[in-house]
Protein backbone atom coordinates (compact mmCIF):
# COMPACT_ATOMS: atom_id res chain seq x y z
CA UNK A 1 0.00 0.00 0.00
CA UNK A 2 1.32 3.44 -0.96
CA UNK A 3 1.96 5.57 2.09
CA UNK A 4 -0.12 8.72 2.22
CA UNK A 5 1.37 12.14 2.98
CA UNK A 6 0.20 14.42 5.79
CA UNK A 7 1.27 18.05 5.85
CA UNK A 8 1.67 19.73 9.24
CA UNK A 9 2.10 23.44 10.03
CA UNK A 10 2.20 25.74 13.06
CA UNK A 11 0.67 29.22 12.80
CA UNK A 12 0.41 32.34 14.94
CA UNK A 13 2.60 32.92 17.97
CA UNK A 14 4.87 30.09 19.06
CA UNK A 15 4.00 28.23 22.25
CA UNK A 16 5.63 25.63 24.51
CA UNK A 17 4.30 22.17 23.69
CA UNK A 18 4.16 22.53 19.91
CA UNK A 19 7.20 20.33 19.38
CA UNK A 20 5.67 17.64 21.61
CA UNK A 21 2.59 17.56 19.40
CA UNK A 22 4.71 17.44 16.23
CA UNK A 23 6.76 14.57 17.64
CA UNK A 24 3.65 12.60 18.60
CA UNK A 25 2.14 13.09 15.14
CA UNK A 26 5.31 11.75 13.51
CA UNK A 27 5.65 8.80 15.88
CA UNK A 28 1.98 7.85 15.73
CA UNK A 29 1.88 8.03 11.94
CA UNK A 30 5.11 6.09 11.36
CA UNK A 31 4.67 3.19 8.93
CA UNK A 32 1.24 4.39 7.83
CA UNK A 33 1.69 8.00 6.73
CA UNK A 34 4.56 10.17 5.52
CA UNK A 35 4.74 13.41 7.47
CA UNK A 36 5.93 16.59 5.78
CA UNK A 37 6.34 19.80 7.71
CA UNK A 38 5.24 23.06 6.11
CA UNK A 39 7.43 25.88 7.41
CA UNK A 40 6.33 29.36 8.49
CA UNK A 41 2.67 28.44 8.96
CA UNK A 42 0.21 29.58 6.30
CA UNK A 43 2.98 31.67 4.76
CA UNK A 44 4.77 28.51 3.63
CA UNK A 45 1.63 27.23 1.95
CA UNK A 46 1.00 30.62 0.34
CA UNK A 47 4.53 30.93 -1.02
CA UNK A 48 4.33 27.47 -2.61
CA UNK A 49 1.09 28.45 -4.38
CA UNK A 50 2.90 31.52 -5.68
CA UNK A 51 5.48 29.32 -7.41
CA UNK A 52 8.24 29.12 -4.81
CA UNK A 53 10.21 25.87 -4.70
CA UNK A 54 8.36 23.54 -2.25
CA UNK A 55 11.73 22.27 -1.00
CA UNK A 56 12.30 25.69 0.59
CA UNK A 57 9.05 25.59 2.56
CA UNK A 58 8.79 21.90 3.45
CA UNK A 59 10.67 19.58 5.77
CA UNK A 60 10.39 15.77 5.73
CA UNK A 61 9.83 14.54 9.29
CA UNK A 62 10.84 11.06 10.47
CA UNK A 63 10.95 9.51 13.91
CA UNK A 64 14.70 9.77 14.40
CA UNK A 65 14.67 13.41 13.36
CA UNK A 66 12.11 14.44 15.98
CA UNK A 67 13.52 12.33 18.80
CA UNK A 68 14.79 15.28 20.86
CA UNK A 69 12.52 18.15 19.84
CA UNK A 70 10.18 17.74 22.83
CA UNK A 71 12.88 19.09 25.12
CA UNK A 72 12.62 22.62 23.78
CA UNK A 73 9.93 25.23 23.35
CA UNK A 74 8.98 27.04 20.18
CA UNK A 75 8.36 25.16 16.96
CA UNK A 76 10.90 23.49 14.68
CA UNK A 77 8.59 24.35 11.75
CA UNK A 78 8.73 28.11 12.45
CA UNK A 79 5.57 30.17 12.37
CA UNK A 80 3.95 33.32 11.03
CA UNK A 81 0.69 35.23 11.32
CA UNK A 82 0.06 35.01 7.56
CA UNK A 83 -3.56 34.61 6.48
CA UNK A 84 -4.46 32.85 3.18
CA UNK A 85 -7.66 34.91 3.06
CA UNK A 86 -5.73 38.19 3.27
CA UNK A 87 -2.12 38.07 2.12
CA UNK A 88 -1.04 41.58 1.25
CA UNK A 89 -4.68 42.41 0.60
CA UNK A 90 -5.17 39.42 -1.71
CA UNK A 91 -7.44 36.42 -1.09
CA UNK A 92 -5.39 33.33 -2.00
CA UNK A 93 -7.58 30.84 -0.13
CA UNK A 94 -8.85 29.01 -3.23
CA UNK A 95 -5.31 28.53 -4.53
CA UNK A 96 -4.03 27.41 -1.12
CA UNK A 97 -6.89 24.93 -0.63
CA UNK A 98 -6.36 23.51 -4.10
CA UNK A 99 -2.58 23.24 -3.80
CA UNK A 100 -2.66 21.56 -0.40
CA UNK A 101 -5.45 19.17 -1.46
CA UNK A 102 -3.37 18.08 -4.42
CA UNK A 103 -0.15 17.65 -2.45
CA UNK A 104 -1.47 16.02 0.75
CA UNK A 105 -3.87 13.34 1.91
CA UNK A 106 -4.66 15.72 4.78
CA UNK A 107 -3.21 18.69 6.66
CA UNK A 108 -2.80 19.20 10.41
CA UNK A 109 -2.79 22.84 11.52
CA UNK A 110 -1.63 23.76 15.02
CA UNK A 111 -2.71 27.20 16.12
CA UNK A 112 -5.13 29.52 17.85
CA UNK A 113 -8.37 31.13 16.82
CA UNK A 114 -6.83 32.91 13.81
CA UNK A 115 -4.91 29.93 12.41
CA UNK A 116 -7.72 27.45 13.04
CA UNK A 117 -10.36 29.92 11.95
CA UNK A 118 -8.59 29.98 8.57
CA UNK A 119 -8.38 26.17 8.69
CA UNK A 120 -12.14 25.92 9.17
CA UNK A 121 -12.78 28.19 6.21
CA UNK A 122 -10.34 26.19 4.04
CA UNK A 123 -12.17 22.99 5.00
CA UNK A 124 -15.33 24.59 3.62
CA UNK A 125 -13.41 25.05 0.36
CA UNK A 126 -12.64 21.34 0.16
CA UNK A 127 -9.36 20.90 2.04
CA UNK A 128 -9.17 17.83 4.30
CA UNK A 129 -7.73 19.36 7.45
CA UNK A 130 -7.51 18.76 11.21
CA UNK A 131 -6.86 21.36 13.92
CA UNK A 132 -4.83 21.12 17.13
CA UNK A 133 -5.45 23.95 19.64
CA UNK A 134 -2.44 26.04 20.54
CA UNK A 135 -2.42 29.47 22.17
CA UNK A 136 -0.98 30.84 25.39
CA UNK A 137 -3.98 33.19 25.48
CA UNK A 138 -6.40 30.26 25.97
CA UNK A 139 -9.05 32.15 24.03
CA UNK A 140 -9.85 29.38 21.54
CA UNK A 141 -13.46 28.19 21.70
CA UNK A 142 -14.72 24.66 22.37
CA UNK A 143 -11.66 23.52 24.35
CA UNK A 144 -10.92 24.16 28.03
CA UNK A 145 -7.14 24.07 27.64
CA UNK A 146 -4.73 24.89 24.82
CA UNK A 147 -1.08 24.14 24.21
CA UNK A 148 1.22 26.69 25.84
CA UNK A 149 -1.17 28.20 28.37
CA UNK A 150 0.06 26.30 31.42
CA UNK A 151 3.70 27.12 30.71
CA UNK A 152 2.89 30.78 30.12
CA UNK A 153 1.00 31.14 33.41
CA UNK A 154 3.90 29.58 35.28
CA UNK A 155 6.30 32.02 33.62
CA UNK A 156 4.07 34.92 34.68
CA UNK A 157 3.87 33.53 38.21
CA UNK A 158 7.65 33.14 38.48
CA UNK A 159 8.28 36.59 36.99
CA UNK A 160 5.91 38.32 39.40
CA UNK A 161 7.26 36.47 42.43
CA UNK A 162 10.83 37.39 41.49
CA UNK A 163 9.86 41.06 41.33
CA UNK A 164 8.41 40.96 44.83
CA UNK A 165 11.97 41.00 46.18
CA UNK A 166 13.06 44.37 44.74
CA UNK A 167 9.55 45.80 45.15
CA UNK A 168 9.56 44.85 48.84
CA UNK A 169 13.10 46.02 49.41
CA UNK A 170 12.32 49.50 48.09
CA UNK A 171 8.63 49.82 48.98
CA UNK A 172 7.63 50.22 45.33
CA UNK A 173 4.51 49.89 43.20
CA UNK A 174 4.86 47.69 40.11
CA UNK A 175 2.57 47.52 37.09
CA UNK A 176 3.42 44.25 35.33
CA UNK A 177 1.91 43.74 31.88
CA UNK A 178 1.00 40.28 30.57
CA UNK A 179 -0.31 39.14 27.19
CA UNK A 180 -3.74 37.71 26.40
CA UNK A 181 -5.25 40.08 23.82
CA UNK A 182 -8.99 40.33 24.57
CA UNK A 183 -9.09 37.47 27.08
CA UNK A 184 -7.95 37.73 30.70
CA UNK A 185 -6.98 34.11 31.31
CA UNK A 186 -3.24 34.81 31.60
CA UNK A 187 -3.49 37.67 34.09
CA UNK A 188 -6.19 35.84 36.04
CA UNK A 189 -4.34 32.53 36.44
CA UNK A 190 -0.85 34.05 36.57
CA UNK A 191 -1.95 36.75 39.03
CA UNK A 192 -3.61 34.25 41.35
CA UNK A 193 -0.59 31.94 41.12
CA UNK A 194 1.74 34.75 42.20
CA UNK A 195 -0.66 36.21 44.81
CA UNK A 196 -0.60 39.59 43.08
CA UNK A 197 -2.30 42.32 45.06
CA UNK A 198 -4.46 43.50 42.14
CA UNK A 199 -5.12 42.36 38.58
CA UNK A 200 -6.90 43.82 35.56
CA UNK A 201 -8.64 41.85 32.81
CA UNK A 202 -10.09 42.94 29.43
CA UNK A 203 -13.52 41.53 30.28
CA UNK A 204 -14.17 44.18 32.96
CA UNK A 205 -13.84 47.90 32.37
CA UNK A 206 -11.30 49.42 34.74
CA UNK A 207 -11.53 52.82 36.41
CA UNK A 208 -7.85 53.81 36.57
CA UNK A 209 -8.38 56.44 39.25
CA UNK A 210 -10.24 54.02 41.53
CA UNK A 211 -7.54 51.39 41.01
CA UNK A 212 -4.89 53.87 42.10
CA UNK A 213 -7.04 54.87 45.07
CA UNK A 214 -7.16 51.17 46.05
CA UNK A 215 -3.38 50.98 45.80
CA UNK A 216 -2.98 54.05 47.99
CA UNK A 217 -5.49 52.78 50.58
CA UNK A 218 -3.48 49.61 50.83
CA UNK A 219 -0.21 51.50 51.21
CA UNK A 220 -1.82 53.93 53.65
CA UNK A 221 -2.77 51.10 55.99
CA UNK A 222 0.90 50.43 56.68
CA UNK A 223 1.58 51.27 60.33
CA UNK A 224 5.01 52.84 60.68
CA UNK A 225 6.44 51.46 63.87
CA UNK A 226 9.70 49.86 64.82
CA UNK A 227 10.25 47.07 62.32
CA UNK A 228 7.41 48.28 60.10
CA UNK A 229 9.50 47.50 57.02
CA UNK A 230 8.79 43.82 57.62
CA UNK A 231 5.11 44.49 56.92
CA UNK A 232 3.94 43.03 53.60
CA UNK A 233 1.96 46.22 52.86
CA UNK A 234 5.13 48.12 52.03
CA UNK A 235 4.90 47.29 48.29
CA UNK A 236 2.18 46.63 45.72
CA UNK A 237 2.13 44.37 42.66
CA UNK A 238 -0.50 44.92 39.95
CA UNK A 239 -0.66 42.43 37.06
CA UNK A 240 -2.37 44.05 34.08
CA UNK A 241 -3.61 42.59 30.82
CA UNK A 242 -2.45 44.12 27.54
CA UNK A 243 -6.13 44.21 26.52
CA UNK A 244 -7.35 46.16 29.58
CA UNK A 245 -10.21 48.58 28.84
CA UNK A 246 -10.24 51.83 30.83
CA UNK A 247 -13.31 53.94 31.59
CA UNK A 248 -13.46 56.92 29.24
CA UNK A 249 -10.42 55.67 27.30
CA UNK A 250 -11.11 52.17 26.05
CA UNK A 251 -8.25 49.90 25.00
CA UNK A 252 -4.80 51.37 24.57
CA UNK A 253 -3.69 49.98 21.23
CA UNK A 254 -0.99 50.27 18.64
CA UNK A 255 -1.82 51.85 15.29
CA UNK A 256 -1.35 48.58 13.42
CA UNK A 257 -3.72 45.72 12.57
CA UNK A 258 -2.47 42.17 11.95
CA UNK A 259 -3.29 40.07 8.83
CA UNK A 260 -6.27 38.49 10.62
CA UNK A 261 -7.85 41.89 11.34
CA UNK A 262 -6.88 42.09 15.02
CA UNK A 263 -5.92 45.43 16.55
CA UNK A 264 -2.39 44.97 17.86
CA UNK A 265 -1.82 45.40 21.59
CA UNK A 266 1.00 45.10 24.09
CA UNK A 267 4.58 46.41 24.35
CA UNK A 268 3.83 47.92 27.75
CA UNK A 269 1.20 50.44 26.65
CA UNK A 270 -1.17 49.57 29.51
CA UNK A 271 1.56 49.48 32.17
CA UNK A 272 2.94 52.84 30.97
CA UNK A 273 -0.54 54.40 31.02
CA UNK A 274 -1.03 53.35 34.63
CA UNK A 275 2.47 54.47 35.58
CA UNK A 276 1.77 57.97 34.21
CA UNK A 277 -1.66 58.05 35.82
CA UNK A 278 -0.17 57.03 39.16
CA UNK A 279 2.42 59.83 38.94
CA UNK A 280 -0.29 62.32 37.98
CA UNK A 281 -2.59 61.43 40.86
CA UNK A 282 -0.10 60.75 43.66
CA UNK A 283 3.07 62.57 42.70
CA UNK A 284 4.92 59.31 43.33
CA UNK A 285 6.76 57.06 40.90
CA UNK A 286 5.91 53.47 40.02
CA UNK A 287 7.82 50.79 38.15
CA UNK A 288 6.67 48.95 35.02
CA UNK A 289 7.58 45.53 33.67
CA UNK A 290 6.55 43.93 30.38
CA UNK A 291 6.84 40.15 30.46
CA UNK A 292 6.31 40.08 26.70
CA UNK A 293 7.35 37.16 24.54
CA UNK A 294 9.11 35.50 27.42
CA UNK A 295 5.64 34.12 28.22
CA UNK A 296 5.93 31.96 25.09
CA UNK A 297 9.54 30.93 25.64
CA UNK A 298 11.48 28.10 27.14
CA UNK A 299 10.83 24.44 27.76
CA UNK A 300 7.18 23.38 28.16
CA UNK A 301 5.74 22.46 31.54
CA UNK A 302 4.90 18.84 32.32
CA UNK A 303 1.23 19.65 31.66
CA UNK A 304 1.97 21.09 28.22
CA UNK A 305 4.22 18.11 27.48
CA UNK A 306 1.34 15.77 28.19
CA UNK A 307 -1.18 17.95 26.36
CA UNK A 308 1.00 18.02 23.25
CA UNK A 309 1.18 14.23 23.23
CA UNK A 310 -2.56 13.77 23.76
CA UNK A 311 -3.60 16.31 21.14
CA UNK A 312 -1.01 15.14 18.61
CA UNK A 313 -2.26 11.59 18.95
CA UNK A 314 -5.85 12.71 18.55
CA UNK A 315 -4.98 14.57 15.37
CA UNK A 316 -3.58 11.45 13.73
CA UNK A 317 -6.52 9.36 14.94
CA UNK A 318 -8.98 11.78 13.32
CA UNK A 319 -7.15 11.52 10.00
CA UNK A 320 -6.91 7.75 10.33
CA UNK A 321 -10.70 7.56 10.61
CA UNK A 322 -11.36 10.16 7.92
CA UNK A 323 -12.92 12.63 10.38
CA UNK A 324 -11.78 15.81 8.64
CA UNK A 325 -12.82 19.35 9.46
CA UNK A 326 -12.44 18.67 13.19
CA UNK A 327 -10.36 20.13 16.03
CA UNK A 328 -8.93 18.07 18.86
CA UNK A 329 -10.01 19.30 22.31
CA UNK A 330 -9.18 18.78 25.97
CA UNK A 331 -11.58 19.62 28.82
CA UNK A 332 -9.21 18.82 31.67
CA UNK A 333 -10.22 15.16 31.87
CA UNK A 334 -10.84 13.78 28.38
CA UNK A 335 -9.67 14.36 24.83
CA UNK A 336 -12.40 14.97 22.29
CA UNK A 337 -13.08 16.77 19.03
CA UNK A 338 -15.43 19.39 17.62
CA UNK A 339 -16.15 20.84 14.15
CA UNK A 340 -13.62 23.45 13.08
CA UNK A 341 -16.48 25.69 12.04
CA UNK A 342 -17.38 26.09 15.72
CA UNK A 343 -14.18 28.10 16.39
CA UNK A 344 -14.48 30.55 13.49
CA UNK A 345 -14.75 34.25 14.43
CA UNK A 346 -15.31 33.55 18.14
CA UNK A 347 -13.19 33.68 21.29
CA UNK A 348 -13.40 32.14 24.77
CA UNK A 349 -13.15 34.71 27.58
CA UNK A 350 -13.69 35.05 31.31
CA UNK A 351 -17.24 35.40 32.59
CA UNK A 352 -16.25 38.53 34.49
CA UNK A 353 -19.51 38.84 36.42
CA UNK A 354 -18.76 35.52 38.14
CA UNK A 355 -15.00 35.54 38.57
CA UNK A 356 -13.88 39.16 39.03
CA UNK A 357 -14.64 41.91 41.56
CA UNK A 358 -14.33 45.24 39.63
CA UNK A 359 -14.42 47.27 42.84
CA UNK A 360 -11.56 45.43 44.52
CA UNK A 361 -9.66 44.56 41.31
CA UNK A 362 -9.35 41.03 42.57
CA UNK A 363 -10.56 37.56 41.51
CA UNK A 364 -13.67 36.28 43.24
CA UNK A 365 -12.67 33.24 45.27
CA UNK A 366 -15.38 31.36 47.16
CA UNK A 367 -15.19 27.88 48.67
CA UNK A 368 -18.72 27.06 47.54
CA UNK A 369 -18.24 28.41 44.04
CA UNK A 370 -16.37 27.39 40.91
CA UNK A 371 -13.00 29.06 40.63
CA UNK A 372 -13.38 29.60 36.94
CA UNK A 373 -16.26 30.53 34.63
CA UNK A 374 -15.88 31.11 30.89
CA UNK A 375 -18.11 32.20 28.04
CA UNK A 376 -17.75 32.17 24.25
CA UNK A 377 -18.45 35.37 22.32
CA UNK A 378 -18.16 36.68 18.77
CA UNK A 379 -14.92 38.47 17.95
Amino acid sequence: MTKRVIGILTGGGDAPGLNNAIKQVVNSAAGEFIIEGITEGWKGAIMMTKGEDPRVYTLPLITNQVRRIDRTGGTILMSSRANPFNYGGEDLSDKVAGFLSERYHAVIALGGEDTLGAAGKLYAKGLDIIGIPKTIDKDLCQTRFTLGFDTATNIIKDHVISLKTPAGSHGEVYFIEAMGRNAGHLTYWGGIGANAHFITIPEAEIDAERLIEAIERRRGSLVKRRGYSLDGLRYTIVVVSEGTRFSGVGQITKKTIDPHGNQELGDGLVALYLQRKYKELTGCTAKTEVIGRRQRGGSPSAYDNLLGILLGQKGVDLIRHGDFGRMATFNGETVGDVPLESVIDKIRILDADKVYDPKRYRPIIAANNRLYHEIEVSK
